[in-house]
């Protein structure tokens, strides 16, 4: 199964620093998340206009300096097969729909290459997923979706027609020869055939009960099973990932969901993640039965990003009581223990720490890939961090 990958940070962000309910697009909500922030904090960065508001930082071991674009303004990562890939968008920080993927190598975080050419569709690419040797992109602002040749970046299709009913895309999945993408500009969940590019179904209607609200979508697939959080709904819908047919919509006080805007899925634990401005937590429920395992409060920092990896969840987290009283950003990387919810560490090394609110994470294997952007000073980076220990393997960055 490809590795799950998380996006949407600035509608996140939203979610946070806002009220839910009444927002747009996905992609215009991200930019007015962007403003708001941008408003609340002293020296907000862009990739495009640096700022002189620099803040020192040591050094971390295993530091990997690539060409100064590459990773500048990372929405999405994915990892697969001794690769990593980062989507760029410039969308919601200046309004610019341009975007870019950024191909690494998972061993030494060298840059691969950077796919960027206009053939390739890719405006504000907001997810990523790669399985086998396909990369899918889904690009918000241009209502489609990016296939690429993952041995080599050549660009295989762009999906478009309308048929396929991509609105807003916002979030996407692949398993077996199926990729799911969830739209926040219909409320609708579009599946295409890995292997041709073809429509498979739309999925879509008041049974299913799909309410992102125009802001914020995500999707996970684990075996058999698609699950979508509504974040206008408080509430998860899982559906048949054979027949497209409505399994359950998951709801109800005792799951405590408000504004879920993240999950993710692995074996027999859905992992939920609740972030608005006065509540983040995670709601872990049987991926069997739908039933409540455990709600988990006790999370650093409000969480924008969620991955399983080493049989726990790790969360990038930011935008706490340092965040929200314009004092500076306050980021980490946290894990959760499998079996209790425990935390088990809070890692803060930089620039974590120093990150811009919202940020992307992705495993393979014994390793972690998070992405995000300096607070600071303009542009973006790659983290490595090892699942088993906590450690920081590589920074990657301009």
């Amino acid at each position: 199964m490809a590795s799950t990958v998380f996006t949407g940070m600035w509608a996140i962000v939203l979610a946070v620093l806002m009220s839910v309910g009444g927002a747009g697009a996905a992609s215009s909500a991200r930019v007015s998340a962007a403003a708001s922030w941008a408003a609340r904090s002293a020296a907000p960065s862009s990739p495009t206009a640096p700022t002189s508001a620099l803040r020192a930082e040591a050094a971390p071991p295993g530091r990997v300096k690539i060409p100064g674009p590459a990773v500048s303004a990372p929405e999405a990562i994915a990892a697969a097969s001794g690769r990593v890939w980062v989507a760029n968008s410039l969308y919601p920080l200046t309004g610019n729909a341009r975007g870019w993927v950024t191909e690494l190598s998972a061993k030494t975080g060298t840059l691969i290459r950077v796919i960027s050419a206009p053939r390739d569709g890719l405006t504000d690419p907001e997810a990523i997923a790669v399985a086998g040797n396909r990369v899918w992109v889904v690009n918000s602002f241009g209502s489609s979706v990016t296939e690429l040749n993952a041995a080599t970046g050549a660009l295989i299709r762009v999906i478009t027609a309308p048929r396929y009913q991509l609105s807003g895309p916002g979030a996407i999945a692949v398993a077996g020869n199926d990729v799911w993408v969830a739209n926040a500009g219909n409320d609708a969940l579009t599946e295409i055939d890995a292997a041709t590019g073809g429509l498979i179904r739309v999925i879509a209607g008041k049974q299913y009960q799909l309410n992102s609200g125009g802001f914020s979508v995500a999707i996970a697939v684990s075996g058999n099973r698609v699950w979508v959080p509504n974040a206008n709904g408080d509430s998860v819908t899982e559906i048949d990932a054979a027949s497209g047919a409505l399994i359950r919509v998951i709801a109800g006080p005792r799951y405590r969901f408000s504004s879920p805007v993240e999950v993710a899925a692995r074996g027999n634990c859905l992992w939920v993640v609740s972030s608005t401005s006065d509540n983040s937590s995670v709601t872990v429920i049987n991926a069997t039965t739908g039933a409540l395992i455990r709600v988990i409060w006790s999370l650093p920092n409000f969480a924008f990003g969620i991955t399983p990896a080493g049989g726990g969840a790790w969360l990038v987290t930011n935008v706490g009581v340092k965040g929200v009283g314009d004092s500076g950003p306050d980021g980490s990387v946290a894990e959760l223990r499998p079996t209790s919810g425990q935390l088990v560490r809070d890692i803060s090394d930089q620039p974590l720490r120093s990150s811009s609110p919202g940020g992307a994470i992705a495993a393979e294997g014994t390793r972690l890939w998070v992405a995000g952007t300096y607070f600071y000073r303009s542009g973006g980076w790659v983290t490595e961090l090892s699942a088993t220990t906590g450690a920081l393997v590589h920074v990657i960055s301009g």
